[in-house]
């Protein structure tokens, strides 16, 4: 009895960790935007199980390909139980997103900057990490004055 539910616990902790809808409440819509990536918050170092991993990062708008929003920047939800979703994409990359909008979600990341409000009007959760267009090499969080090497 006891390996059974064991083995129930396991797999209801590794399908929850797996799907960012499940953390969404009420109907979405999707939207899928072009823009700069300003800032993102640091990766927990955790794997996804009883807490459901997120990096949230806030970019300025540049176009919107499919849905409808009207703001220059917009904060985004990034699950993040594979690890950290920004490893290999630098701070003014310019970036495709596709996005679920809900009104309302279960994970609420807070970080300094980015997201200092616990309950915003409506949540773009990512719904694949983004997809690098190109990188401004004279505006990265790593050499901001000069080209990158």
């Amino acid at each position: 009895m006891s390996k059974r539910l064991v083995l129930i616990s396991v797999v209801i902790l590794a399908f929850a960790g797996t799907h960012a809808h499940a953390q969404g409440v009420g109907q979405s819509r999707l939207m899928t935007f072009e823009g700069t990536l300003l800032d993102y918050s640091p990766h927990s170092g955790r794997s996804c199980g009883v807490l459901f991993v997120h990096q949230v990062a806030r970019y300025r708008v540049v176009r919107i390909l499919a849905g409808k929003y009207s703001q220059a920047e917009i904060v985004v939800d990034h699950p993040a139980c594979d690890g950290d979703v920004f490893k290999s994409i630098p701070v003014r990359s310019h970036v495709r997103i596709t996005v679920r909008v809900w009104r309302e979600y279960l994970a609420v990341t807070m970080h300094p900057g980015i997201r200092e409000v616990e309950h915003p009007k409506r949540f773009y959760v990512a719904e694949f990490p983004p997809l690098i267009v190109r990188v401004d090499k004279y505006l990265s969080h790593r050499c901001p004055t000069k080209p990158c090497s």
